[in-house]
């Protein structure tokens, strides 16, 4: 909130000298601060509604379509069966399952005797995820789907 204050503070200042008017400056601020903040709304709204629609929409239908580690030498690796999730983010929810199955698990067996299997079960899944991923970036997509590599937007004030 600081910094939007020094921010508004700025372009009034830079207004000023246009547009010798306070009202008018501060309208025009005003509708930039609501344009920035719809906009703002609106790109997360979209980020929520197709990355985490689509693992959701995955997550209720992959039943038997999971990557899983048989013995510790042996491993079934298996591509997302639906790719939109992957084709949005370039992680394969198969990974995104296994972060929250260790955290459950580590919430579960907080006890001290429990962290020497989860320490194992954490290397397994590393190898799993590496695994999956390589399978995953082998896929060729026949439409040439840019997939984002960061959900971050740059503003340059």
């Amino acid at each position: 909130m600081k910094d939007s204050l020094k921010k508004d503070k700025l372009i009034s200042l830079f207004l000023s000298r246009v547009i010798p008017i306070d009202e008018i400056r501060y309208k025009i601020i005003k509708i930039k601060n609501e344009k920035e903040n719809q906009e703002t709304l609106e790109y997360h709204t979209d980020r929520w509604e197709n990355i985490a629609g689509s693992y959701y929409m995955i997550r209720d239908s992959h039943m038997n379509k999971f990557s899983y580690v048989l013995d510790s030498q042996t491993y079934v690796i298996r591509q997302d069966h639906k790719l939109d999730f992957y084709k949005l983010t370039g992680i394969s929810y198969q990974i995104i399952d296994l972060i929250h199955e260790l955290i459950e698990l580590k919430s579960d067996f907080s006890h001290a005797s429990y962290k020497k299997i989860l320490y194992h079960d954490d290397k397994l899944n590393s190898q799993l995820s590496k695994k999956i991923m390589i399978r995953m970036r082998g896929i060729k997509f026949k439409d040439d789907y840019v997939r984002l590599q960061s959900f971050h937007r740059v503003f340059v004030i």
